[in-house]
């Protein structure tokens, strides 16, 4: 019964392997070669091993998937750091920026996700976004794209957003910039990006993306003043997934 049950396994599913247990104690994985009546053959570490089927106690199939990343868990955590980089009004050309998110799987490849963060641009921001990413392959290493849309809310109460010149006609004197303090609304933020995950664990990974930013910010002041600043920015991001 046995060999029966080695033969017929073997062959049915090719890409498995096998964890012998020996009536003597020993235990050895590796994959079966051949079965015949009174031997069984297995490969193992790179050495070929001979065992007759009454030396064999019983066996424990394993399979040996290309993927590492196992779906028992539909769900993981992403944590990234990055940058906005590019040219706008923003004095700071490559603001830091760090977001968390929880993601669940709806279908395979897809999941959608919930997160926040923290941006230090001219003022300080608290992205809150859903997103979702499509990983292309069911294997360890994979391409994905993402997508994320949300709100950035303002951590700072105001900012000196707001600037204007007073230069009278009949003076010879500049007084310089003249700053308003503006009160900060937060806008909104869109984001699609195309990266990378590879993982190095069944329960952990890392990931590299390259995207689009484009956020909107509002100000308002007194006198109904309002102020409307649009960044357009690239984005490269490294994080850890993890569940």
């Amino acid at each position: 019964m046995l060999c029966i049950f080695l033969f017929s396994t073997t062959f049915a599913q090719k890409n498995k392997k096998e964890t012998i247990y020996l009536k003597n104690g020993s235990v050895l994985k590796g994959r079966l070669v051949q079965v015949d009546d009174d031997k069984v053959v297995i490969n193992s570490a790179r050495n070929t091993w001979v065992f007759k089927t009454s030396e064999i106690d019983t066996t424990m199939r394993k399979s040996l998937a290309t993927t590492m990343y196992q779906e028992e868990k539909p769900w993981f955590i992403k944590a990234t750091a990055g940058i906005l980089a590019g040219s706008s009004d923003n004095n700071k050309s490559a603001p830091f920026s760090l977001m968390t998110s929880f993601n669940y799987r709806m279908i395979d490849g897809l999941y959608a996700g919930l997160g926040l963060g923290v941006e230090f641009l001219e003022e300080s921001y608290m992205p809150l976004f859903a997103s979702l990413d499509y990983y292309l392959r069911d294997t360890n290493f994979t391409p994905f794209i993402s997508f994320k849309g949300g709100y950035m809310l303002p951590l700072d109460d105001n900012s000196r957003a707001g600037v204007h010149y007073s230069y009278p006609d009949y003076s010879s004197f500049w007084p310089g910039p003249q700053y308003e303090s503006y009160d900060l609304d937060g806008g909104i933020m869109l984001s699609p990006s195309f990266g990378f995950r590879g993982m190095i664990h069944q329960n952990l990974g890392w990931m590299f993306s390259l995207g689009y930013r484009y956020h909107q910010l509002n100000y308002s002041a007194d006198k109904d003043q309002e102020l409307e600043r649009n960044y357009n920015r690239l984005t490269i991001r490294v994080g850890i997934i993890f569940n």
